[in-house]
């Protein structure tokens, strides 16, 4: 498994994402590997994470001009290693999915690639910033197999070129973790608070979660400019700016300057998320990110949500209205109890205003918005338990490697996991 950030980048959504694949695929008796960069000289180049050895034999890039350098040292790697894998699943068609197919042209090793993120933050849109990064789109059409997580993603990639056999249809899935209690979330609470006292609330207060990138065009700008309101419409509120980004310091500097310091919490990355979607009472969702692993997770942890209105979000909290196949993940009929639709707070233009509305209508009728929340998760754990993922991972994977061993003539049953 070959991916561009993993442990302990667990604020990271695509970090968090394989950290759970690659923990479900273990547990089905798949011996995972990880290849990542090292993102600090001191990190060690090999170590293991839960049963999983995870190797960092490159440096990661830190500008345009290092990528090449990376891509080679990662290419090298993987060519080096690659007889002792029968896969090499990649996160993303960039420069690590080049790197592995320009390894699997000398070693026979077949490739599986993650298509990457959605809407204006998905692969495509990457290919489209510069030449090498269109090379990254081009040269992602000779792997063995894509998997893609929704109809649109498919579309994105027949309209490139891609191969429909080799394109494999995947849907995000909801993990049962435990259910909210109050005990639970003061439990957590008291835990992040010992850690960064920044995180200390009263017990009356409400913690609105966000876990955007901390990005010049991200859509915590927008939540950015809206604090000053929200905090001032609902005093009892904190807000918890989760992660890391190039403008952070900005985004920093712009709340003190707002004057709502005491009421903001900024305290980095965290390796592990569970104890704050335990603490929290709102998900704020404010653009396309985080649609792999926190969204869903914030609806397993039984969040009540409040999302930016886009085709992206709504195909992961809502599902199509139909789908041309026949996965079992998805149910096309009419909800049982409802519409998931309903069942989420919508925003549908990303003003200071709408921001503000939003988050103080949850604030203010909580409870309801709380069974909002308990029927979105029971629907969707019924619906795409994560648990049918990992299988439906196993067997692209199996069939990649069976399909890969008939074209070179070997015997398709000689399967290792």
């Amino acid at each position: 498994m070959v991916g561009r950030h993993f442990w302990p980048h667990g604020s990271v959504d695509s970090a968090a994402y394989l950290i759970q694949l690659a923990q479900g695929l273990n547990r089905r008796g798949v011996q995972i590997q990880v290849c990542t960069p090292r993102y600090a000289a001191s990190w060690p180049e090999k170590f293991w994470l839960r049963e999983i050895p995870v190797h960092r034999p490159a440096a990661a890039p830190r500008s345009d001009w290092s990528i090449g350098r990376y891509t080679r040292h990662l290419t090298q790697w993987l060519r080096t290693n690659a007889s002792s894998f029968d896969l090499m699943l990649v996160d993303g068609i960039r420069e690590e999915s080049m790197a592995a197919i320009e390894a699997a042209r000398s070693t026979g090793c077949p490739t599986l690639l993650r298509y990457g993120s959605r809407g204006s933050l998905s692969d495509q849109h990457y290919w489209s910033t510069s030449r090498t990064a269109r090379r990254c789109g081009t040269v992602g059409r000779m792997a063995d197999g894509v998997i893609v997580n929704s109809a649109t993603c498919s579309r994105s990639l027949l309209a490139e070129g891609y191969s429909p056999e080799r394109i494999i249809r995947i849907d995000p899935g909801f993990a049962a973790g435990p259910l909210r209690s109050s005990v639970a979330q003061k439990r957590a609470r008291r835990s992040l608070a010992a850690i960064n006292t920044d995180l200390h609330v009263d017990p009356d207060a409400r913690v609105a979660i966000c876990m955007a990138p901390m990005t010049r065009d991200g859509g915590i700008q927008d939540l950015v400019r809206a604090a000053y309101r929200i905090v001032d419409q609902v005093p009892k509120l904190k807000l918890w700016f989760i992660g890391d980004g190039p403008h952070r310091d900005w985004i920093y500097e712009q709340l003190r300057g707002d004057g709502v310091r005491a009421s903001i919490a900024m305290p980095g990355s965290f390796c592990d998320g569970d104890e704050l979607f335990a603490a929290a009472d709102v998900f704020v969702q404010p653009d396309e990110s985080g649609l792999d692993y926190f969204l869903p997770t914030a609806v397993s942890a039984e969040l009540p949500i409040v999302s930016i209105q886009r085709d992206a979000v709504r195909s992961v909290l809502v599902g199509p209205a139909s789908r041309e196949s026949t996965s079992t993940l998805i149910s096309t009929g009419p909800v049982p109890g409802g519409d998931p639709a309903q069942w989420v707070q919508w925003i549908d233009q990303p003003t200071a205003t709408a921001f503000t509305e939003s988050i103080a209508a949850v604030a203010a009728n909580l409870p309801m918005y709380q069974d909002k929340a308990s029927m979105l998760r029971r629907h969707w754990i019924r619906s795409r338990p994560m648990v049918s993922v990992i299988d439906e991972y196993v067997e692209a994977i199996e069939r990649t490697i069976a399909k890969k061993n008939r074209v070179r003539g070997g015997d398709p049953t000689e399967v290792k996991s």
